[in-house]
């Protein structure tokens, strides 16, 4: 008797499923014997507890596990990377007015680039909303004061403005996470991608790490399960170049990155000015940084160290260091990085192939954390003081990298509002005031006799106050505000809201 079609199916099913588990199942012995050599033996101290399907789960884990990388990771995390001693201030360029004469040649440069094709925006979006009090992706959290739109929607608005302007979309990377990469996936598709052609919008995953305790021994969070984490934001040069993102990036000519945070709405995706300033300097990486608000704000500290430019993160830098004082009573370190960085292509590339070499690649860090996971009798262990390390890699470590870093100072009340907090600082109340705060003030050359109380510029409108500047200067809306009206800017123009 013949076999029905869908149980010829099921019964392939079946047999490549063997396959696979046979697969995995012959290599156990090397898995096995890498672990042993690094001193891991006890990811299998449950082994014959297992049954075959946890089995082939825990093969599988540790197959897609360094060995070489888990030893690196932990030597890092030991050395004493984070002494900073005799610093100096670094060279930087001091904020300057965006719409200043001074960058129209930067700018003009920029645009070029951007119409040629030659710059991606990328966003780094792995974060969870947890913290907001918010049920999914960070992407999917609605930032804006007036519209109500999520943070990836108004990013898309960025990006469709500059569509139209140039007629080609630029094309956009956005780097998940494990936790989130599919329900960012089908929040794009249940949005329809923002009307943007979704042939240009790459997603990939941060790679993941093994958690340590505090002797280096790898942590199980079940007994046929890895205690796994988020390798870092300076994952993201190694995911570029695993995910395929830096081929397509080569195929399609683009030479340079422009790399941003997904909590930050001010945030310039393109900045022409900056991409121009960044060629002329012939720099392959830039970055941008703000004056801090104090010494203890929870931002990483720009220095020079060795006659190098790095980032020192804030729960490294000494208070001695930290708190002092310029001679006009300023903070003689008052630069603090705020996560927008452009970056050359090839750069990223040579940093990510660079992971065997001393000298040349990004070193992890070691964060102290409360994790819970299994200890070496099976029993669940839940801590609310640290006793673990995640390994993480920094992306501001790529800048003594790099040749001729850049370091341009901005205003913070012009790029920067991240939502980072349910309340108080860096929270989604701070990130509207300041939203509205800019719009405000880009607002009032135009119409200075009556500013709205609030008012909301859409970056489909203009995603940087110079685009803002000339748009208005070649078609200024004639209008009349009251100064009690709420008035939102979009790609249609002015509207009461």
């Amino acid at each position: 008797m013949a076999m029905p079609k869908n149980g010829f199916i099921g019964f392939q099913k079946i047999q490549q499923t063997k396959y696979a588990m046979n697969e995995v199942f012959e290599e156990e012995g090397a898995i096995k014997e890498a672990f042993s050599s690094i001193g891991q033996d006890q990811v299998f101290r449950f082994w014959k507890e297992l049954n075959l399907k946890e089995k082939e789960y825990l093969l599988q884990s540790l197959k897609e596990i360094s060995t070489e990388e888990c030893e690196t990771a932990w030597n890092d995390m030991q050395a004493d990377q984070t002494r900073v001693t005799k610093p100096e201030t670094p060279n930087f360029i001091e904020a300057i007015n965006p719409i200043c004469p001074s960058l129209k040649k930067y700018r003009e440069r920029g645009e070029d680039l951007l119409s040629l094709g030659r710059v991606a925006a990328f966003t780094v979006a792995g974060g969870q909303g947890t913290r907001l009090g918010h049920c999914g992706p960070k992407g999917t959290y609605i930032c804006t004061p007036l519209q109500k739109i999520s943070l990836f929607e108004h990013f898309a608005k960025s990006l469709k403005f500059f569509s139209l302007r140039y007629g080609k979309q630029p094309w956009w990377f956005i780097m998940t996470s494990q936790e989130n990469h599919e329900e960012t996936l089908k929040f794009f598709s249940g949005m329809n991608f923002f009307g943007l052609e979704r042939e240009r919008v790459k997603f990939f995953k941060q790679g993941m790490m093994p958690v340590f305790d505090l002797q280096g021994k790898i942590l199980l969070k079940e007994k046929h399960q890895i205690l796994m984490s988020p390798n870092g934001h300076g994952g993201s040069f190694r995911a570029l170049l695993d995910s395929g993102a830096l081929k397509i990036m080569e195929a399609e000519g683009i030479d340079y990155i422009s790399y941003f945070q997904v909590d930050n709405p001010m945030v310039y995706c393109l900045d022409p000015a900056f991409i121009g300033l960044h060629q002329y300097e012939k720099s392959e990486m830039s970055s941008k940084a703000v004056q801090k608000i104090n010494a203890n704000e929870r931002v990483g500290t720009l220095l020079k160290l060795n006659n190098q430019l790095h980032v020192v993160e804030y729960s490294d830098i000494p208070t001695k260091i930290s708190e002092e004082r310029a001679q006009d009573g300023t903070l003689r370190f008052r630069l603090g990085s705020i996560a927008i960085h452009l970056l050359n292509r090839n750069f990223v590339q040579r940093v990510a192939e660079a992971r065997k070499s001393k000298t040349n690649r990004l070193i992890y860090h070691g964060a102290l954390k409360a994790v819970h996971h299994i200890d070496a009798t099976g029993n669940q262990m839940k801590s609310s003081t640290p006793n673990a390390l995640k390994a993480e890699t920094f992306v501001f470590d790529a800048l003594p990298l790099a040749e001729n870093p850049l370091v341009l100072e901005i205003e913070r009340s012009e790029e920067f509002a991240p939502i980072k907090n349910a309340s108080g600082s860096d929270s989604l109340e701070s990130s509207h005031e300041l939203q509205l705060a800019r719009a405000q003030k880009w607002l009032k050359p135009f119409y200075p006799q009556t500013v709205p109380q609030k008012v909301e510029i859409s970056a489909s409108f203009a995603p940087t106050l110079p685009h803002f500047v000339e748009k208005m200067s070649t078609n200024q809306p004639q209008t009349n505000f009251n100064s009690n009206q709420n008035i939102l800017f979009d790609e249609l123009g002015p509207s009461i809201r």
